[in-house]
């Protein structure tokens, strides 16, 4: 329940301070006092309305109340506040939020029914009736619900990701043609680490091959002294190690250029120009060898990512088919659910609508989309009238009918706003409204904004808004003050006198 409002600076008002008991509060005065405005302040400390005060807050209390991990307080308590300046910041047990997030934190506790107010009647809010009387009647229902929810949500998570690996797996395709021709080029030329060195040294030494041969050819001639420089050493005497040693390095180093030579002579010079060429054009498009050699490999890498991509797509296709399978088996068994349930669930909300003087109404179910929920609407239909053609005040009061029905199901527990939902209804629909409204304060804290004295008068707390000298102000009445200010609503069409004694009698009337 909420416990406690303030705010300063409210439009109308300087300052607003009022405490809240259980039970049904009427809020009452004349026309233009700030009855709305009031409302308005509560309903934007939900996130259903924009702040207009610079400072408001309300507290709220009840085990109904559910905060999410990071918002409680160690106690059955919240306490909202919200503060306009350039821009209006809301805060939740001083934590700061958004105003979304607040609508959506207390949209189950705080309900709110207007003129023109049609949550209830909302896609969302049919369902979870439809789905709450299937539920009270078979218990294993809700867990069939879980089931279907928790496998949609897999389903939702499997189908993603496959749509991921196909979308991967079409902009992979050129990337794959374009792999295998890098690999294939690569891999027909099948480079060596150094070979373009080694290549380029046998191309240098063939260039000067002629050149070599003809040289070595005349520098042997050195050999042919040989014999007369070791007898000349032995006549002196001398001995000469190092000459012998140097003529048999040279003569060794000139045989192996002369087998080098001769290796020369059997290759195949065009091909040995045609491996430059082809090592070189690697060269040119990757920068070395090297960096080729590793280009062919992160390409290799690729397309065996790809292929791995495609026993994944398998996997999550098979996978897939399996919790569309299941899920479709779920989504049969809830609509099943959801047509036997029908029929209670109208003879609940026209156990409502009758006594408001509105006609009984048909539930139906249609396809839909499959989403979290299953794959099924309801349809709502009131005999001879469609949703579109009702008023503000007959809409008003399927909203009230529905939520009544939601809290009998649910237990109660929470806060319902009513915003002059009793205006422009006859007397007797104005009753209806009071007693139904009445009743659901067993198990709502129900603050209600109204011009009739109906409702006033079956209320447990009365506040009264008043406009003095341009300022509004609010304050709680006493049984004696509620009565006169209920004759003030009758005496526009009785005497004063009269006035007072109706408002008695009704005062009376709904204390019983």
């Amino acid at each position: 329940m909420i416990t406690r409002f303030f705010a300063r600076s409210l439009v109308g008002f300087e300052k607003v301070e009022v405490t809240f008991g259980p039970g049904l509060t009427v809020i009452t005065g004349p026309s233009g006092a700030g009855k709305s405005v009031f409302m308005g302040a509560l309903l934007a400390l939900t996130g259903r309305r924009d702040v207009q005060a610079p400072v408001s807050e309300m507290c709220l209390k009840g085990r109904a109340l559910k905060l999410p991990e990071g918002y409680e307080n160690g106690e059955d308590e919240a306490v909202v506040r919200a503060v306009k300046k350039e821009k209006t910041r809301y805060f939740l047990n001083d934590l700061t939020l958004s105003k979304k997030r607040l609508a959506d934190l207390l949209a189950p506790y705080v309900r709110h029914v207007g003129q023109g107010e049609s949550r209830a009647l909302s896609d969302t809010a049919l369902l979870a009736l439809i789905d709450d009387v299937a539920g009270a009647e078979n218990p294993a229902f809700q867990a069939l619900k879980a089931e279907h929810g928790r496998l949609f949500e897999a389903h939702k998570k499997v189908s993603a990701e496959l749509e991921r690996i196909r979308q991967a797996e079409r902009e992979a395709r050129e990337r794959r043609e374009f792999a295998v021709f890098e690999i294939e080029r690569i891999e027909a030329v099948a480079p060596k680490p150094g070979e373009d060195e080694e290549l380029m040294a046998v191309k240098r030494r063939l260039s000067r091959r002629e050149k070599i041969g003809e040289a070595v050819a005349r520098a042997s001639a050195v050999f042919e002294l040989e014999g007369a420089v070791e007898e000349a050493l032995a006549l002196m005497e001398e001995e000469a190690p190092l000459f012998s040693e140097a003529m048999n390095d040279l003569r060794l180093r000139f045989d192996r250029a002369v087998e080098a030579l001769e290796e020369l002579e059997e290759l195949d010079v065009e091909a040995v120009l045609d491996r430059i060429e082809a090592l070189a054009d690697l060269k040119r498009r990757y920068g070395s060898i090297e960096e080729a050699l590793a280009y062919c490999a992160r390409k290799k890498e690729e397309l065996a990512a790809i292929e791995r991509m495609d026993e994944t797509k398998e996997a999550l296709e098979k996978e897939e088919a399996t919790l569309r399978k299941a899920l479709t088996q779920k989504a049969r068994a809830l609509r099943l659910g959801r047509q036997e349930a029908l029929k209670r669930a109208e003879e609940m909300v026209n156990g409502y609508l009758s006594p408001l003087r509105l006609p009984p109404l048909r539930f139906g179910l249609e396809s839909k989309p499959h989403d979290a929920t299953g794959t099924e609407r309801v349809r709502l239909v009131l005999e001879g009238s469609s949703l579109e053609t009702l008023s503000g005040g007959e809409l008003s009061r399927v909203n009230l009918a529905l939520l009544a029905c939601q809290g009998e199901l649910a237990g109660g527990g929470g806060v319902l706003l009513v915003d002059e939902i009793d205006a422009n209804v006859s007397g007797d629909e104005s009753i209806a409204i009071a007693r139904l409204l009445k009743r659901l304060a067993r198990n709502y804290q129900v603050i209600a904004v109204s011009h009739q004295p109906h409702l006033s008068a079956a209320a447990e707390g009365h506040l009264l808004v008043v406009k003095e000298k341009g300022v509004s102000r609010i304050r709680a009445l006493a049984r004696s003050e509620r009565k006169e200010e209920i004759a003030r609503m009758l005496a526009g069409r009785q005497g004063l006198e009269e006035a007072e004694a109706l408002a008695e009698n009704l005062l009376e009337e709904f204390a019983r």
